[in-house]
């Protein structure tokens, strides 16, 4: 029988530029195409990540969720929008699988891998996490907040937090995947919570609201 390790499988990638001076940490599950498409073209790691973290459809929901929580007012800026240009040395966005990371189906499908739970259950999984993120936090010895894309991948924040890895506030936005656009609407307060999955989105929406607040 295959296990999770038996379908893995990682594309290489240079999102591994790091800043040290970054005030804010914003961190998803695994870099995408579009990271490995910057590697082929022969892009610094520091221009691949200024150019393609969190790309396409997933920006402006980014850039509405980190306003509307106040991420721009911690850091003293008018909107998060300009994160990916002037403002881009404020801010680390990472992940916690460090090369592109696909879950390759019976058919012989590679999906982008998207269940940051299943980390724990894949040795590849959590090799990756502690040689790759784990051993980065280190150097983020200025941040004063980790934001989290998706609540799994909170859950692992917070989990790290309670290890000792992470020594700052952690807080949760909906993924800002086009796709998850009913969970950020309802993280905006646009829409009610259809259902309790939901309202993970409003309650944490609120928590990091205050726990920015209380770092102003």
């Amino acid at each position: 029988m295959s296990t999770i390790d038996d379908r893995i499988l990682f594309k290489p990638t240079k999102f591994n530029y790091i800043n040290p001076e970054a005030k804010v940490v914003i961190v998803g599950i695994t870099p995408g195409n579009s990271q490995i498409e910057g590697t082929r073209e022969g892009m610094t790691p520091r221009k691949i990540k200024q150019t393609y973290a969190f790309a396409g459809n997933m920006r402006p929901n980014l850039i509405r969720m980190l306003d509307y929580i106040g991420v721009n007012k911690l850091l003293g800026i008018d909107s998060c929008k300009t994160l990916w240009e002037q403002d881009f040395d404020k801010v680390e966005m990472t992940s916690l699988l460090k090369e592109a990371t696909y879950l390759i189906k019976r058919d012989g499908r590679e999906d982008m891998f998207n269940d940051a739970s299943k980390i724990v259950k894949s040795e590849k999984l959590t090799n990756m996490l502690n040689k790759g993120f784990v051993k980065d936090c280190s150097n983020y010895s200025s941040a004063q907040l980790f934001v989290a894309c998706g609540s799994k991948v909170y859950n692992v924040l917070v989990s790290l937090k309670q290890q000792g890895v992470i020594t700052v506030p952690v807080v949760g936005i909906a993924h800002p995947s086009g796709g998850n656009n009913g969970r950020v609407y309802c993280y905006l307060g646009i829409k009610e919570p259809k259902d309790k999955t939901y309202e993970w989105c409003p309650n944490k929406a609120e928590e990091a609201k205050n726990v920015i607040m209380s770092l102003l």
